[in-house]
């Protein structure tokens, strides 16, 4: 096991450090605190915070708050969110509404997924809708290490718009209520100019805290 886990480490690492050194991408840093329990026996709630730093322009790109409830069913999660969000971009501080429904299924003790289902209320442009179609799987090696690998898909009118592939660690601090999340996003964005369809990527370092009461 212990040979296993230095090999997958060994290709994570060099897979990150391919990427920051060849990518022409942007580089960001997103802080994210959550504090979420449950309310009854089947119910659970949420709010949470994220802030965008862009690392190259030195400045804060997005502010975000989430809060929303979730109904627990052995082993799907339903939940209803609400999320505020406030960009800058040339045009100032732009504000978008962003409400959604997730479903999740856990498929075993490792893996499981989560679909999202999004309407945008954009300030400065058409709403639409987006969905998101997430699958997860974590390494239960130890009782407060938890590595895990992630991949997101974004569709919007149709098209596939966006991906995510998300390495981290959950590491639980014994007898508290806190996790540390820390993650490494990688994210390739589509854009369409015309008829020329093009990727454009980011680097993004997550360090996320969950305090859970």
């Amino acid at each position: 096991m212990k040979i296993y886990l230095r090999i997958v480490l060994c290709f994570i690492i060099l897979l990150l450090s391919n990427q920051i050194v060849n990518s022409q991408s942007i580089y960001q840093t997103w802080p994210t605190i959550d504090v979420q329990g449950d309310i009854f026996d089947d119910f659970e709630v949420k709010i949470e915070y994220r802030n965008k730093y862009d690392n190259s322009l030195k400045e804060s790109k997005q502010g975000r708050i989430d809060l929303g409830v979730a109904y627990k069913l052995k082993k799907f999660k339903v939940g209803l969110y609400y999320r505020e969000i406030y960009n800058l971009k040339k045009e100032g501080r732009v504000s978008e509404i962003r409400p959604h429904l997730d479903i999740t299924y856990k498929l075993n003790d490792n893996m499981k997924i989560r679909l999202r289902n999004e309407f945008r209320v954009k300030e400065l442009s058409n709403n639409v809708f987006r969905y998101r179609l997430r699958y997860s799987y974590a390494l239960k090696l130890f009782d407060n290490y938890n590595p895990f690998i992630q991949n997101e898909i974004f569709l919007t009118e149709s098209q596939f718009a966006r991906n995510r592939i998300i390495l981290g660690i959950n590491i639980k601090f014994k007898k508290t209520p806190f996790v540390f999340k820390p993650s490494f996003i990688l994210e390739s964005n589509r854009k369409v100019s015309g008829e020329t369809v093009s990727w454009s990527q980011k680097n993004i370092f997550v360090l996320a805290l969950s305090i859970k009461i």
